[in-house]
């Protein structure tokens, strides 16, 4: 067992010897592939991207760039999904870290949002949205993406629709496939996955945004009476 053993932390010890050595050649390969998949372009329907000095750095595990962009396909559909069109972020530098589960910190000198306006309708306690709709494979997906991670973005110029709304602390993980639970500057956001569509819980109030059918076929009819 003792010789297993000593094998064993050889064994490693070469394995971090050589990922020291070649670190940097390693992590120009990644970055080169990073940036090439990120080029690719995907067709209309798919978001566009652009970016400045995209860099991996292979023993500080992060990965920093001077701006991305993120332009969202440009459709007309009233799906959640539409609700933001553009994503741009400027000099910024994620870092991962692995302890029960993946950790994510992402830092951003500055991070801008630009997103279509949206109807809220009061139903009895709840306000509802009429512009857009909840679809349960997109919560589903992000479930699956980044179920295991716990993500922290620290922003110190957040700007909504070109409106700076100043430095931003934003946290959230999943507590299991229905629960994804936010901190927002120390406020406690919750988003639940629900048959009727997605609930958002804040300190305040609860918001409703509805799958289409639930929507359509529950509140418009209990609106006419019928």
């Amino acid at each position: 067992m003792k010789k297993f053993l000593i094998i064993f932390v050889f064994i490693i010890s070469c394995l971090f010897l050589l990922i020291i050595v070649y670190s940097g050649e390693i992590s120009e390969k990644i970055t080169y592939n990073l940036n090439r998949n990120l080029d690719v372009d995907w067709g209309d329907d798919h978001p566009k991207i652009t970016k400045q000095n995209m860099k991996v750095d292979l023993l500080d595990l992060s990965v920093k760039w001077d701006s991305l962009n993120i332009e969202l396909a440009n459709s007309q559909s009233a799906l959640l999904l539409n609700y933001i069109s553009k994503i741009q972020s400027s000099k910024c530098i994620t870092n991962i870290s692995f302890m029960l589960n993946i950790q994510i910190e992402i830092k951003c000198d500055e991070i801008r949002i630009d997103y279509k306006s949206n109807n809220w309708v009061k139903h009895g306690e709840m306000n509802i949205s009429s512009t857009f709709f909840f679809e349960r494979r997109v919560f589903d997906d992000f479930y699956d993406k980044q179920g295991s991670y716990d993500v922290q973005i620290a922003i110190k110029k957040l700007f909504l629709n070109k409106t700076d709304s100043g430095q931003h602390l934003v946290k959230y993980y999943f507590d299991n496939n229905k629960n994804l639970l936010t901190h927002i500057n120390g406020r406690d956001i919750s988003l639940t996955k629900q048959n009727e569509g997605l609930n958002i819980h804040t300190p305040e109030s609860d918001y409703f945004i509805l799958n289409r059918n639930f929507f359509h076929n529950t509140i418009k009819i209990n609106k006419t009476g019928s």
